[in-house]
């Protein structure tokens, strides 16, 4: 279905660079979207289907790939100090006979997550929660439609481009001269965005649905404490816990 081949070439400073392929045919990928987990930084590949990720800490890295009419690829790749990691990521393309096979499985093993402290929150109701099966129905629909759909008193925005995750009924915060409430989110227990701080805007649209186990959403006076780090919780918090 996909495949990853590292190589590792010498630099200035720590990088991914790479192409995204289609599989069957060999050729380019244009428009692709690559981002990392722990980055805030998502890249599009050009009409040669390269991509360049760069001023990366060394260590492992979780690399999404989205591009439409493929299927979703997440690979683990390994990044040393002062290093250009160079890859090569074939994507499957997806058919019509794709479309009938659906997993149904309740899968809810999720990287960095306990699965037993979603539900433990979830008991107690004071968020919105959604399990992988509940995403598993929402097959082929994209992650900001969907929020759309389950999360009132939000409303996804387009910021530069990017599709954002906003509150209507948190306390508006001025940030970066903008008067709207962006909510923060964390993706396995890493922030991504924090409303009163400097990381760049979370843009939906780097995550597809097919990839994540469980989904909390908090208003802001209902965030727990373990996840209102710094008090940068003040327009509400997004969870998203990934699959393994």
């Amino acid at each position: 279905m996909l495949a990853l081949t590292p190589s590792v070439a010498l630099s200035q400073s720590s990088a991914i660079i790479g192409t995204v392929w289609n599989k069957t045919t060999r050729e380019p990928i244009q428009g692709s979207l690559v981002s990392l987990a722990t980055e805030g930084r998502p890249v599009r590949t050009d009409s040669l289907g390269r991509f360049r990720l760069d001023r990366l800490q060394s260590g492992q890295h979780a690399v999404y790939v989205l591009a439409v009419g493929y299927a979703p690829l997440r690979a683990t790749v390994s990044l040393d100090t002062d290093s250009t990691l160079a890859v090569e990521i074939e994507l499957d393309p997806v058919t019509s006979e794709l479309a009938r096979v659906v997993t149904t499985a309740d899968r809810v093993d999720a990287r960095n997550m306990s699965y037993t402290d979603f539900e433990r929150r979830r008991a107690v109701g004071l968020g919105r929660f959604i399990a992988r099966a509940e995403l598993v129905r929402e097959t082929g629909r994209s992650l900001e439609s969907l929020l759309r759909a389950r999360l009132s008193g939000t409303r996804v925005l387009d910021v530069k481009g990017m599709q954002v995750l906003g509150s209507s009924r948190g306390r508006v915060s001025i940030v970066r001269g903008d008067a709207r409430c962006f909510v923060q989110v964390i993706v396995d227990n890493v922030v991504r965005y924090e409303t009163n701080g400097s990381l760049p805007y979370f843009d939906l649209r780097t995550l597809d649905p097919g990839m994540i186990a469980a989904i909390e959403f908090y208003t802001v006076a209902a965030t727990p404490l373990e996840f209102n780090r710094g008090g940068n919780a003040s327009c509400g918090t997004l969870l998203i816990w990934m699959q393994n």
